[in-house]
Order: C-alpha cells, then structure tokens, then sequence
C-alpha cells in the first residue's frame, strides 16, 4: 500500500477519534465533570486536560496528513504515531490497573488503529 495513502488514513483515524472525543465524550464526560460539585479548581484542571487532549488528536492528524503531502516529513508521522501508541499503552494499564471493561473504556481501539496506520504508512515510507 502507498505510504501517502495510508498517511491520509492515519489522518482520518486520528480526526475520527478527535470527533468521538469531542461529540461523545464531551457529551458523556467533559459535561457532567463541569456539572458535578467536584472543587472548582481539579475541575478546571481536568478540563483543560479535556482540551489539551482535542489539540493533541488535531496536531496528530495534521502531522499525517502533513507526512502524507511531503514525504520530508515523516518526522511529524514518528511523533504522531509516538503519541497514538503512547495514549493506547496509557489506556490499556489505566483499564487494567483500575479493573476497567475495556468495553466501557475503548479508547484503546481509536489508538490501535491510528497507531497501526501510522506504522504501516512509516513502514513503507
């Protein structure tokens, strides 16, 4: 498979958890957190990291589709790639040292794909 196609697959990817985070999560999570009587300053801090989370998914996916464009930047494509494993491995020992469902917590599954994709797409680069 073309490393420039599978780029702009890893770019979709990674918009696509960016949306399910925002739309979903934002919906399930970030709501009821700044509607709870949580402290106002943790839930301040928890949200940031909300948002800090949306542009980290952004920069991922501009950093494929950039790699995608110019293949001098595959640079930006090990970083994002870097960071989609670093946020699965994140997810998968909170699940398991939590006694999560992996059901109820999939983040892991947006991040396999984006960091598959991003492997395959460095991989025949």
């Amino acid at each position: 498979m073309h490393a420039a196609f599978t780029f702009w697959c890893a770019a979709g990817a990674a918009l696509a958890t960016c949306a399910a985070h925002v739309f979903l999560g934002g919906r399930l999570f970030a709501r009821p957190l700044l509607d709870s009587t949580l402290a106002r300053a943790p839930k301040q801090t928890v949200y940031y990291c909300w948002h800090l989370t949306t542009a980290a998914l952004l920069v991922m996916a501009a950093a494929f589709a950039w790699a995608a464009l110019d293949p001098a930047a595959s640079a930006a494509a090990v970083i994002a790639t870097a960071i989609a494993g670093a946020f699965l491995i994140v997810n998968v020992v909170q699940n398991i040292a939590m006694g999560n469902s992996f059901r109820r917590h999939p983040q892991w599954t947006f991040f396999t794909v984006t960091t598959t994709l991003g492997a395959l797409a460095l991989a025949n680069g």
